[in-house]
């Protein structure tokens, strides 16, 4: 079984987890605040599950049921900002957080209506879970705001988010139904469980998340396809941008006037790879240009080609080359 504290400490972590978004300067600043929002919103749920649980303080009861429903929106359009549908974010927020206010204002309204909070809750969890995987599904062109090198890492982010909606769900209708049959004997339990179910989903998770993208063959490639992926290729050859780690989609699609999603689907159609490759393969020409005629640390050169992470450098040499940074220089140097 878990301890009480166990909340008290998923509250220490949730506070982390805000500090550490809030200082994320590459973040979109719509995006960045919604995150932390969220994070601290966590952090005082949690803490008011340890008040209500551990001291059986029944007084906080109202403010959490009201919490939940901003879980939800906050991390919707979070990922908005980051997305190739950004320019909606002003009616998304209105939207969303509109509904979440009205939620409360009628919770707090209604107190007694029990079932039918935990009803709407349940359901707000499932519908941004959908809209959640549905937007990851969309791949990572989608992300289009974010710079080329946090891509990946934020596709998983998502697709936790979305598993966690989903365990919530389901922890919070096992518990009420627990309070509706019992009074609330079983909870204790039903949150070692939903600990153990955790565990399984995150290992679910990471797995799919760390498995590579299905490799793709061009199809029905146009000619005014390939003539947008050369303007592409040689706005990145001229400018060189394709060093500045913080580069994205839309940065991209701007330098050649035209949508993220024409060109977005002009290098899926002619190259079979996503953006982030299409990008990333001008990084590791570089890369390789410099480990053949240079002495820099590999790591160095990772960074001076436009590499955020050593993982991502050492992960797209590979893909390419076959090899490591350091073992394809020592190949060359060998020659």
């Amino acid at each position: 079984m878990i301890s009480i504290p166990l909340p008290l400490v998923l509250t220490g972590l949730a506070v982390l987890a805000a500090l550490f978004t809030g200082t994320r300067r590459w973040l979109p600043g719509a995006a960045r605040a919604a995150f932390t929002a969220l994070a601290v919103l966590i952090a005082v749920l949690t803490l008011l599950v340890s008040l209500r649980f551990a001291w059986n303080i029944e007084g906080v009861i109202r403010l959490q049921r009201v919490l939940p429903f901003w879980i939800g929106p906050l991390a919707w359009v979070g990922y908005l900002a980051l997305s190739d549908r950004a320019a909606r974010l002003r009616q998304a927020v209105l939207l969303h957080f509109g509904a979440a206010l009205v939620a409360a204002l009628l919770i707090f309204a209604f107190p007694a209506l029990r079932g039918g909070i935990d009803l709407a809750i349940g359901l707000s969890y499932a519908v941004y879970a959908t809209a959640l995987l549905r937007l990851w599904r969309g791949g990572p062109d989608r992300m289009s705001q974010v710079p080329i090198g946090h891509v990946t890492a934020l596709r998983r982010l998502m697709l936790t988010g979305a598993g966690l909606l989903v365990l919530t769900l389901v922890m919070d209708t096992a518990i009420a139904l627990d309070f509706l049959r019992t009074g609330g004997a079983n909870v204790t339990r039903l949150l070692s469980l939903a600990s153990l179910f955790l565990i399984v989903i995150f290992a679910g998770l990471m797995v799919h998340a760390l498995r590579g993208p299905a490799g793709t063959e061009e199809r029905g490639a146009t000619d005014a396809d390939r003539a947008l992926v050369a303007r592409a290729a040689a706005c990145l050859q001229e400018t060189r941008l394709f060093t500045d780690p913080d580069l994205s989609l839309t940065r991209l699609a701007r330098r050649i006037a035209v949508t993220d999603r024409a060109l977005s689907e002009a290098i899926n159609r002619h190259t079979g790879a996503n953006v982030s490759q299409f990008i990333n393969g001008f990084r590791v020409q570089e890369a390789a240009d410099l480990l053949r005629t240079t002495r820099d640390p590999v790591m160095r050169i990772g960074e001076q080609a436009g590499f955020l992470t050593r993982s991502n450098f050492y992960a797209e040499f590979q893909r390419v080359h076959g090899m490591s940074p350091g073992a394809w220089r020592k190949a060359e140097n060998a020659v």
